[in-house]
């Protein structure tokens, strides 16, 4: 695969996995690891790649928001920078 192709992949996946993590944070389903997955992967392939800093991403204690049955994995703030 050339280098031209590769980086439009990588720039392809930066833009769709921000709004993944967007929706998966804080959801108490398998959407926050299956997200985890994906990056752990693709950080497999392109171990210099981290995901773009997204302010909006902010762990349950930082909302106000508990869910009941709330794990500390279903926030993904832990992912970007702050």
């Amino acid at each position: 695969m050339s280098e031209e192709k590769i980086l439009k992949l990588k720039r392809a996946y930066t833009e769709v996995i921000w709004m993944a993590m967007r929706y998966a944070n804080g959801r108490s389903t398998y959407a926050p690891s299956m997200v985890r997955d994906s990056i752990k992967e693709f950080q497999e392939v392109f171990p210099d790649w981290t995901p773009k800093n997204d302010p909006t991403l902010k762990s349950d204690r930082e909302s106000g928001y508990v869910a009941p049955a709330g794990l500390d994995s279903d926030w993904l703030d832990d992912l970007v920078d702050q």
